[in-house]
């Protein structure tokens, strides 16, 4: 948790500081500009709480319950915040690409290694993965009311999140720390790739397609879990995970509409 914030503070510093404006108080959006109460509430959404919940999680339940359940709440909770706050209608291809997708994660998750931690109740960590799973599903539906700008806020958020764990980490350190090849590693996968280049990839979706078209990404992260698994360690999907996988593939073109309008038109229209 730390690696991902501190690394990614060191790399959004340089972008807050070659931009103009202040970083707290008038309105968001166009501006620029993110209110404190906003800040509050994207920390909260994808600063410590989100991190700490996730990673814990990963200490207690498999990992298929994690590429599961995660993305799995966050493509539900995206998609009912938009249909019951802002009382918008959902199209019926993205309902049936969401029952699509919710077919392919259940049969990702019908096979399920043992426990990671024994002793421990697993639906303890699929509690954490909910968890996490509704804030991030949460950020992204805040992240397309409030239009915020993705380096700005981004940034605020990672750099204040850097701050708070800082503390902790110092005075929770083990004695026994991994090599400094583990930290060189999990800085730039936790760091560059996940705590920088991904959520600002992530948010600026958010602002073209909206937040319910956008929460149906996260539904390929079983998929490609799979997927990368072939080459990496060799392991082939079985029967039910192939079966899976096509089901989300499915369901992701289903809900975008990408057969009947394409690429070209949603981008466009800024949808």
């Amino acid at each position: 948790m730390t690696l991902r914030f501190v690394v990614a503070s060191v790399l959004f510093l340089p972008l807050l500081m070659l931009g103009r404006g202040r970083l707290t108080g008038g309105a968001a959006g166009a501006t620029g500009r993110l209110p404190l109460v906003r800040l509050v509430a994207l920390t909260i959404c994808i600063g410590p709480p989100f991190t700490l919940l996730i990673n814990t999680g990963y200490g207690i339940a498999p990992l298929a319950h994690a590429v599961v359940i995660g993305p799995g709440m966050t493509m539900l909770t995206a998609n009912a915040l938009s249909v019951i706050l802002d009382r918008r209608p959902m199209p019926m291809a993205r309902l049936l690409g969401l029952l699509l997708v919710s077919g392919g994660l259940v049969a990702m998750a019908l096979e399920q290694p043992a426990s990671k931690t024994p002793g421990v109740e697993v639906w303890l960590g699929d509690l954490c993965f909910i968890g996490s799973g509704m804030l991030w599903g949460i950020f992204t539906y805040l992240s397309a009311r409030w239009q915020l700008d993705p380096v700005r806020a981004t940034g605020v958020v990672t750099i204040l999140s850097a701050l708070i764990v800082l503390l902790p980490f110092w005075l929770l350190l083990a004695e026994e720390t991994p090599p400094v090849s583990a930290w060189l590693w999990q800085g730039v996968f936790q760091g560059v790739l996940g705590g920088c280049l991904a959520i600002l990839a992530y948010t600026r979706s958010v602002a073209l397609l909206g937040a319910g078209r956008s929460a149906i990404f996260p539904a390929l992260v079983p998929p490609l879990a799979v997927l990368l698994a072939i080459p990496l360690t060799g392991s082939w999907p079985s029967v039910t995970q192939w079966s899976g996988i096509a089901l989300a593939s499915i369901g992701l073109v289903v809900s975008l509409d990408l057969l009947k309008n394409g690429w070209g038109t949603k981008l466009g229209k800024g949808h």
